[in-house]
């Protein structure tokens, strides 16, 4: 009987400490992150940086500015909840034509790739080609250039991982 009831207690002993663990692995996905302001800082930080590599007479005619985009399936396997920010702009030559924006890819790609960030997509296809480059802390960088019979296109952008839009799964 005495056997039965050690054996009852290591069972029980052994499930508290299974469920404890289980919580403590949901506490760890539900750490706190960056807030979406400070996402939102970092992007343009980033931004600025790469902008900075092209010469100084090139417009950047921003695009799309959002700041708490939901993650509605994060890629990252961490809880819903969770929001993102996006930065896209449109990279116009000068008048004088002594630039080409098709020189946008390999100055930006050399640029992040001595930085050593990670080349996750170099896709050329068609008219069109697209580069895109991951920080060490999931910040994303792109390039997307079109083809459009000699007139091209060019987006440089960037996208923040996901994070807590107040940097805590709960506002307060």
């Amino acid at each position: 009987m005495a056997n039965r009831r050690v054996g009852v207690v290591l069972v029980a002993a052994v499930v508290v400490m299974l469920a404890m663990a289980g919580c403590l692995g949901k506490d760890k996905a539900l750490q706190p992150t960056e807030t979406s302001a400070q996402a939102s800082e970092r992007l343009e930080g980033l931004l600025r940086e790469a902008f900075a590599q092209l010469p100084s007479d090139v417009t950047v005619d921003r695009r799309l500015r959002v700041n708490a985009v939901p993650c509605d399936a994060p890629s990252d396997g961490g809880p819903e909840g969770r929001v993102f920010a996006e930065r896209n702009a449109e990279i116009i030559p000068p008048a004088s034509g002594a630039w080409s924006v098709t020189e946008v890819l390999p100055i930006l790609s050399e640029f992040w790739e001595q930085k050593g960030y990670k080349v996750i997509t170099d896709e050329r296809f068609g008219n069109q080609h697209r580069y895109t480059v991951q920080l060490a802390d999931g910040y994303r960088l792109f390039i997307r250039t079109y083809d459009r019979d000699g007139s091209y296109d060019v987006a440089v952008g960037a996208s923040s991982p996901c994070v807590w839009e107040f940097g805590t799964p709960d506002p307060q």
